[in-house]
């Protein structure tokens, strides 16, 4: 039986009607063909199409992943929407922030292993990474993350609607 985590489901921004859409009528022509993939019987990847699959009854495959912790996984779910979906730079970047804890305790890593003997050529910029990451300015990621802990729930909605931009906002 497979477990829905709300972290997991939530993680990744929503499709719109019309892509479920597109999906659903998708999957009814062609059947499922990515398999869901699955860490600790938990889905992290395929949620859409499992909710398809229930819906119509539909056979699907799972595959299992190996992580040591949720971070990897949510690291690996965001790099993995990246690759797939058009997101606007604005949801890029929400992703990307997501992973902040993330690079922030490698870069506390690097600098506790500095002062051990150890060269410090991997240092970890934050902001930087999590802009490249997102494919976006790290001036673009500042704006974002303000933009995450100060908006409207609605202007964030219009954000990622494309009806307005991070410079507007």
């Amino acid at each position: 039986m497979i477990k829905i985590k709300d972290d997991f489901k939530k993680l990744i921004p929503a499709l719109t009607a019309e892509e479920f859409k597109q999906l659903e009528e998708n999957i009814l022509k062609d059947g499922i063909r990515d398999p869901l993939v699955l860490w600790n019987g938990y889905l992290i990847d395929g949620h859409n199409r499992y909710q398809i699959a229930f819906k119509h009854g539909l056979e699907y495959k799972t595959i299992d992943k190996e992580f040591e912790d949720e971070s990897q996984i949510k690291e690996w779910m965001i790099n993995n929407q990246f690759g797939r979906r058009n997101l606007s730079n604005y949801q890029r970047s929400v992703l990307a922030l997501e992973l902040e804890s993330v690079f922030s305790a490698r870069a506390k890593e690097n600098l506790s292993d500095g002062g051990k003997g150890c060269q410090i050529s991997d240092k970890v910029d934050t902001k930087k990474e999590l802009a490249k990451l997102a494919n976006v300015s790290h001036d673009t990621i500042a704006k974002v993350k303000v933009i995450q802990a100060t908006a409207t729930p609605e202007v964030k909605a219009q954000l990622s609607n494309g009806e307005v931009s991070i410079n507007q906002v």
